[in-house]
This record gives C-alpha cells, structure tokens and sequence, in this order.
C-alpha cells in the first residue's frame, strides 16, 4: 500500500534542506531575512535525519515480506535501489565537476575526490573537503547506498533475534548518544551527522519504527487522527523551538528522533484530515520529485550565484529566492518524468 502522506513530507523537509543552503541571507539588505534565516531557516539540514528514518520505514514496509530472499532477489533489491539513485547522482556529480575545478588543473587530490563521489564513499571519512566536494548533498545519497546494503540482513537477522533487537536498538541509540562525550569535537560533525556507520541508527529506527505501525494498525485504535497529527506536528514543533538549549551535535539526529518519529508514525495511517491534504496529486508530484529537487537545488544555487555575482541580474532577495525554488523544482519535475523514471524502468528490466 502506497503511503501517500509520507511520499508528500519528504518534499517538505527537502524544501527545509533547500532553505538551509540560502547561505547569502546572512548578507542580506533585509533585516528580517537575516534575522530568519540565522535563527530558523539554516537548521533545515535537518531534513536529512527525517529522509533516514523515513528510508527504514519505507524499505520494511515494501520488502518485510521478503525476508527470506535468495542471494538473487538481494541482487535484485539492491539493483532495484541502485537504478532509483545513482543515475541523477551521477549526473549532478558531473555538472559540479565545473564548480569544482573553476579556474584550476585537475590533480591528484582532484580525481581521488572524484573517485570517492563516483563511488559514492565520500561519506566515510570525516573531512568536509571530502564529503561535501563536488554536488554537497550527494553525501546522504552515499549513506543510503550503505543502508541499502545492509538492509537485506538487518531484516533477517532482526527476525531472529527477535524481541531482544529492541534492546539493541536502544543500546546504539544510547551509544551514539553518550559517544560524542569521549570524541573530540572537531569530528562531530563529520562522524554524527555524515558518517553513514553511525546514521545507519536513524535508519534502524526506521525499521522498528514500523514494527509499532504494524502493531497498532492490527489493534484499529480509536484516535482522533486529525488531532494526533496536529500533535505530532506540535510535537515537532517544540522540540524545534527548544533546539538552542541542546548541543549542536546533539542536532545532528538525536535530538530529533523522537517527534520525527511520531510524524512518520501517525501519517502512515493516512487517517487524518491533513494526511488528506497530503495526499492531494499536487502534494503527491511534489513529494515523487523530492529527490531531484534535493538532488540540483545545490547546483542550481550555485551557478546562479556565480552568474549573478558576475552580472548582477537580481539584487532583490525575495525574488532570487522564487528564482531558486522555481527553477529547481521545474528541473527536478523534468528529471523525474524524462530522466529518472525511463532510465530506471530500463535498468530494472535489464536486470531482470
């Protein structure tokens, strides 16, 4: 069963990736940019922690029944995954060869980058040079592609060990809670937030996130949908609006678990009057595009910096921010339909 609401949320904590990359409001004319900007709209990077839970979830609610797949339906799922992402990373990750190299010669240091973005293992060391060289956003994708790699396993070996992966889930999320006490703090960033052995938690969670769906589905428990989803959303909320009083690495996920957690859970049953809303075509194309539009907003912003620096098309930021939305969700709606689509479908009947 297709969850509609869940498809339509990931375009909105996309747009929060997005609005998180408008690094030029720092400088804006407009106090109240700024002021926004600073205090609210560069904590969107958050939107990745959602995307990883959301991931596990999904992935179980798709593949639990095939737990006990052969060495060649694993090939397949991860083909089948494989053929969903890399595609547009790979293009994404040639047109910020340009951005990358502007004005100087490629050298070894140069292709060692474009190996690791290539391969899409610029995720595993701890260097900002490193991860967030080439198109930055790719390093989530290069964290995904080790989840889907270990997924197969995690669902059987979860099966068997039964009840007691609560207690394993609990004691990793206490681990990458107490963990950044005994670790200098120059690496937090690229550990706890890049850092795919250490993301794989938020993905977990996702996955017995999804055992609690199943549970209380099978209960049909009398709730108000429409006002637990207006909680969740609080919830959300309340915890957004306590984040200066946490560690920044504490931002990284862990702080967020929780009412993220609640969201996927209560719009998984797609009840509720806003899930309703969510579910609207409109608000389904956009969550459907949501990878392409987290995929090129990047790009796009940063080679109309470069142009409008040069030839100062726009100065009003308002507009330059339109500018930046339209063009990346018009070209990630392109993509998805004349790229991403036809070009998976053609993979996954290759692979047959």
């Amino acid at each position: 069963m297709h969850l509609k609401p869940l498809t339509s949320l990931r375009f909105l904590f996309a747009l929060m990736v997005f609005v998180s990359h408008l690094d030029f409001l720092r400088r804006s004319n407009y106090e109240w940019l700024r002021t926004v900007y600073q205090d609210i709209l560069v904590h969107g990077y958050i939107g990745v922690s959602f995307f990883f839970i959301l991931s596990g979830f999904i992935l179980t609610h798709v593949y639990h029944s095939q737990i006990d797949a052969s060495k060649k339906e694993r090939k397949k799922f991860f083909i089948a995954r494989l053929a969903r992402i890399y595609p547009l990373h790979f293009v994404t990750f040639l047109i910020a060869i340009p951005l990358m190299f502007w004005g100087q010669e490629i050298n070894a240091k140069g292709w060692l980058l474009g190996l690791s973005n290539a391969t899409l293992t610029q995720s595993y060391l701890p260097f900002k040079e490193l991860y967030f060289s080439f198109n930055g956003p790719s390093w989530s994708v290069s964290c995904e592609v080790f989840f889907y790699l270990c997924f197969p396993f995690l669902l059987r070996f979860f099966v068997k060990i039964g009840q007691l992966k609560y207690y394993l889930t609990a004691a990793l999320a206490l681990t990458i809670l107490l963990l950044p006490h005994f670790i200098d703090s120059q690496w937090h960033h690229g550990l706890f937030y890049i850092n795919p052995l250490f993301r794989i938690v938020d993905f977990i969670l996702g996955i017995v996130l999804y055992d609690l769906y199943v549970h209380l589905k099978s209960k049909k428990p009398l709730i108000h949908f429409t006002r637990l989803e207006l909680l969740s959303i609080g919830v959300f909320m309340l915890f957004f609006s306590l984040r200066n009083k946490v560690s920044e690495t504490a931002l990284y996920s862990v702080f967020y678990w929780i009412p993220m957690m609640g969201m996927i859970l209560v719009f998984a049953f797609q009840k509720g009057k806003i899930s309703e809303i969510l579910s609207h075509k409109y608000a389904l194309w956009l969550g459907e595009i949501s990878f392409g539009f987290y995929m090129i907003h990047h790009l796009v912003l940063r080679y109309f910096t470069l142009g409008n620096g040069k030839l100062e098309w726009v100065t009003n930021d308002y507009i330059i921010i339109s500018i930046l939305l339209s063009i990346s969700i018009i070209g990630a709606g392109i993509s998805h339909r004349f790229f991403e689509v036809p070009l998976n479908r053609m993979i996954r009947h290759k692979c047959k």
